[in-house]
């Protein structure tokens, strides 16, 4: 290899670092300033009021399969294809079409139809269409944020991503704790920041790339229909295995019950942050391995690879302990409830983090359509069926119980599918293990 060759690897490393780097020190800003709000929105607030918003994010994640089309990965594909006038038609095409769907939504929103899904979910009526609005911001800023990952721009991602943050917390905590407006100021929050940072996603489409144009596409929007329309199952066996809990213990137990819940959910979100920074760094490591057989120890490889699995689900074990430990320091006395829910669903994060160890086999073989069945429609499934039953058993903490339990079937899905994507010796670096600590 000669010394430009060397000099462009260096450079390349570098800078996948710092990005990654850049990311991480912005996804530890979004995620802690939630947290940090805790101890404040838990004494103004009741478990009722945060199982309103919850239920909102619930069917926000419902409506935004069917207003985005996951047309943010086909966006994200096109900006490598270097054709900036078919780029443009893309994502004009893709912005037009999620006002129409939202427009036709909003017209459901206004017959009796609303009042039948808000007695379903136990949601307020009306506030459907304020639902709806947040699923179009949704959908806005992330095709914007995509751009920008794809366009390698990690601090305009990291700026738009906490503006937006800042925007709904701030807004929310002067509307309930400075106002006193309870779950609605909270919803206000959410629809104030989404609209501000959607004029913001608008400009940089329109000014700053140059994208969006008053232009319709026909050949794009079948292009968004034939890459999104079959990724709904799929999409939706996520939503039932991340969201489904919510509405069954809304119909089966308390709102209130939702809330603790959600609450318990947040509360455990730095065992996803750290798994997240960790996926950064492990994927091209591993990709890296993978790629030069003649050099890669197999067994030693899947040895640590089980280890780390372990040493995450260990992990995940004790945050869950020791969050459940000191809740009451953190949540007001309405919340020592949301105990039993954080160590369930710390225990569930970190199922998520093996599964993302083992994921990365399929992707790397190219062979993701061994997920299609295995992965996260597996889990909704297992969620589906065993909500209701857990809760009937346990109480409102089967919800958390069947959560993991969705998580544990996906996992293992996961881990069947990498075995017969790229074969590894993972028997014997198992035996190997147990061989040490007995021996």
């Amino acid at each position: 290899m000669n010394l430009r060759d060397t000099i462009r690897r260096h450079f390349a490393a570098s800078t996948f670092l710092g990005s990654a780097g850049i990311y991480f020190a912005g996804s530890l800003i979004n995620g802690l300033l939630p947290l940090a709000l805790v101890p404040v929105f838990t004494r103004y607030l009741t478990p009722e009021d945060y199982g309103i918003v919850a239920t909102c994010m619930v069917l926000m994640n419902i409506f935004i399969i069917f207003q985005g089309l996951n047309s943010y990965g086909l966006i994200t594909r096109g900006h490598f294809d270097g054709n900036f006038p078919a780029q443009r038609r893309l994502v004009s095409t893709s912005i037009l079409m999620t006002t129409a769907i939202t427009g036709a939504l909003l017209i459901l929103c206004l017959t009796p139809l609303r009042l039948r899904l808000g007695e379903w979910a136990e949601f307020p009526a009306s506030w459907l269409p304020g639902v709806l609005f947040l699923g179009f911001f949704s959908v806005l800023q992330n095709n914007y944020q995509v751009l920008l990952q794809a366009r390698k721009e990690p601090w305009h991602f990291i700026g738009n991503q906490t503006l937006g943050s800042f925007l709904n917390m701030g807004l929310s905590l002067w509307l309930v704790v400075g106002m006193g407006w309870a779950w609605q100021g909270r919803l206000f929050g959410l629809l104030l920041g989404g609209a501000a940072i959607s004029v913001v996603c608008l400009w940089g489409f329109i000014r700053r790339l140059g994208l969006l144009r008053v232009e319709f596409s026909k050949q794009s929007l079948h292009e968004i229909f034939s890459f999104g329309i079959p990724l709904i199952p799929h999409v939706l066996g996520g939503w039932v295995m991340t969201m489904s809990a919510r509405l069954y213990l809304n119909n089966m137990a308390s709102v209130a019950d939702t809330g603790l819940f959600s609450l318990a959910f947040n509360l455990t979100s730095p065992v996803n942050m750290v798994i997240g920074a960790l996926s950064r760094t492990y994927r091209p490591w591993l990709f890296e391995k993978l790629g030069n057989p003649n050099e890669l120890d197999e067994v030693a490889l899947c040895r640590q690879l089980l280890l780390a699995s372990a040493s995450i689900l260990f992990a995940g074990l004790i945050f869950g302990i020791g969050v459940a430990l000191v809740l009451p320091f953190i949540v007001g006395a309405k919340f020592l409830g949301a105990a039993p829910y954080v160590f369930w669903l710390s225990l569930t994060m970190a199922f998520s983090g093996v599964y993302f160890i083992f994921g990365n086999f399929v992707v790397y073989s190219k062979r993701t359509s061994l997920m299609a069945w295995r992965a996260d429609f597996l889990g909704g499934i297992v969620v589906l069926i065993s909500c209701p039953i857990f809760i009937h058993i346990f109480g409102p903490v089967g919800a958390a119980v069947s959560n993991c339990l969705g998580y544990v079937a996906t996992t293992i899905g996961c881990i069947t599918a990498a075995r017969i994507a790229h074969p590894m010796p993972w028997g014997r670096a198992l035996k190997s293990i147990l061989w040490k600590a007995t021996g």
